[in-house]
């Protein structure tokens, strides 16, 4: 394992005053961004964290997943970010935890690229640690870019019950904005685009679980964390525009990579009577989806959308029915041969 903090270029010393940390201490948050091919939104996330975190002492690391060109734009106009030798696309969970090898802080801010942070949001967070001292992690709020929080505010465990209401075509969670976001409240599970951890609770789950590629795997953490007794908070003031899936969210292969999040989730907490039945859920789900988008998209565009986004769920459950399994799962698969409608 690298030693903390060494062999990533940049100065590592950014910072709230000038680019030093104060009287020569170590950073009191450790920033984390896992980018993919994020040219076009890095520039917004990077350039908003000075003044979403103005009275503490920070440092920014990055690890490129993509095609190299995020950290070749962001060395060039980030000189002070730390940039990580990248591993290739090894998913968000082993990114993550890559960062978190070379951390220097007591805080990490898991931040997702496309996140922009508003004022003060970070100290906001760091504020919530101080309130509420007893918990392992506090989350922040996302919202659309027309400012309002969105349904990116309602990530809940899986359970069978949410399962069996999506398939009866209503999620029992709701796809509209989940209330009690106007003031801190504890809760089951933290958006993991803007969410900072305890590296002592950090460190005793032993991170984010790379078994699992994409989706999931904080909802995995959470979970794990409050089965551990940990709390979680999430902090009202605290808040970033986040444009989800970048105009994305009905396309076939995002769909296909939560629903093999969800199957990951089933088959590490679950028993095997449970994980068929969560498996049958979500198929019919899908085929329903699908079945309505063929005959009625005509009349209704949400419904053909559902549709397109639900096609390789619905026709190719053997993709995602055992998870990220290494030998038998959705990876190997997309490596092995070419997956049609993705």
């Amino acid at each position: 394992m690298p030693t903390k903090g060494a062999d990533i270029p940049g100065s590592g010393e950014l910072g709230t005053r000038k680019g030093q940390f104060a009287n020569g201490a170590g950073p009191v948050v450790s920033i984390f961004i896992v980018a993919y091919n994020s040219t076009d939104f890095i520039d917004e996330c990077i350039s908003a964290v000075a003044g979403a975190c103005t009275q503490h002492s920070y440092e920014i690391l990055l690890v490129d997943n993509g095609d190299g060109s995020t950290e070749r734009l962001v060395a060039e106009r980030y000189p002070d970010v730390r940039i990580a030798p990248s591993k290739g696309n090894v998913g968000f969970a082993a990114g993550n935890n890559l960062l978190a090898e070379h951390a220097r802080a007591n805080l990490y801010l898991l931040l997702n690229p496309d996140m922009i942070c508003q004022p003060g949001a970070i100290d906001a967070l760091v504020a919530g640690t101080q309130a509420h001292p007893d918990a392992a992690a506090w989350g922040g709020v996302s919202l659309g870019k027309d400012g309002r929080p969105d349904t990116g505010n309602a990530l809940a465990v899986p359970t069978l019950h949410e399962l069996f209401s999506v398939a009866m075509g209503k999620s029992s969670i709701g796809s509209g904005v989940i209330a009690g976001l106007e003031e801190d409240a504890e809760v089951d599970v933290l958006m993991g685009g803007l969410v900072m951890i305890r590296k002592s609770a950090w460190d005793e789950a032993n991170g984010l679980d790379e078994r699992f590629f994409l989706y999931c795997e904080e909802v995995d953490l959470f979970y794990r964390l409050r089965q551990k007794g940990h709390k979680l908070w999430r902090i009202c003031d605290a808040r970033g525009v986040h444009d989800a899936a970048h105009g994305q969210s009905f396309s076939p292969r995002r769909q296909l990579y939560r629903t093999t999040g969800i199957m990951e989730f089933a088959r590490h907490h679950w028993s095997l009577p449970a994980i068929w039945l969560a498996g049958l859920l979500i198929w019919f789900a899908a085929v329903t989806r699908l079945v309505a988008g063929r005959l009625l998209g005509w009349m209704k565009p949400r419904l053909r959308k559902l549709a397109e986004s639900n096609v390789v769920v619905a026709k190719r459950p053997w993709l995602w029915f055992h998870g990220y399994h290494p030998r038998r799962g959705l990876l190997p698969q997309l490596e092995n041969k070419k997956v049609p409608g993705l």
